[in-house]
């Protein structure tokens, strides 16, 4: 009797494991198709979070969600990608050349989860007397997370922009080029990368040139 009811404890507790096990899978494999879903959607934080997925388990590979995060303004994936070993000339080597201010943003934002309603309001107030740094940070803050929702960004994005702020045209061109909140518009995207390499960032005429992007 003492070995039937050994077993029977046994077996109890191995069911109950097994439930447990096919639940931490079940979650898990619904949490990564979220991720990637969201990723394919075109939200900064979750291509972010894929990337450091598919990276840890390759250490050779640059993922290529990394690059488009980094491409949108996600601070941590630019900085993430300008440690790691790339091609001379790559879209991911000159990205990373190219994103000068993403230390300055992680130590001035990094630490804070969210900005307080009153540094927000700080911010639009800057941003509504057509302070265009203001109108693009308010795009940036919303890609890295940090309490401004994404209706209220890309306001403020089309804003910067149509003031000729140089990386808020390179970030609506990248807009269009993904199909990312608009619809995907390759011609619209070339005119904003255009002008955003004739307002001084470099990077987008590269980027025109390394994607083979034609205004037709």
């Amino acid at each position: 009797m003492k070995d039937v009811h050994f077993l029977t404890i046994n077996f109890f507790k191995c069911t109950i494991l097994l439930h447990i096990l096919f639940y931490i899978c079940f979650y898990h494999s619904a949490f990564a198709d979220d991720l990637k879903k969201m990723a394919k959607e075109g939200v900064p934080t979750a291509q972010f979070d894929l990337a450091l997925r598919e990276m840890s388990t390759n250490n050779n590979l640059i993922s290529e969600w990394l690059v488009i995060a980094a491409l949108q303004g996600h601070k941590k994936a630019g900085h993430y990608l300008a440690k790691l070993p790339s091609k001379p000339n790559s879209i991911a080597n000159n990205l990373s050349l190219s994103n000068s201010n993403d230390i300055s943003f992680l130590q001035q934002f990094g630490p804070i989860k969210k900005l307080s309603k009153e540094d927000l309001k700080t911010i639009r107030v800057k941003g509504n007397n057509g302070d265009i740094e203001a109108q693009y940070l308010m795009w940036e803050l919303y890609v890295n997370d940090k309490g401004v929702s994404k209706a209220e960004a890309w306001t403020w994005l089309k804003q910067a922009a149509g003031n000729n702020h140089a990386k808020a045209n390179f970030s609506l061109g990248l807009l269009y080029f993904y199909g990312y909140i608009v619809p995907k518009e390759r011609k619209k995207a070339t005119r904003l990368f255009k002008v955003s390499g004739e307002l001084g960032f470099l990077f987008a005429l590269n980027f025109l040139e390394k994607n083979n992007v034609k205004e037709n």
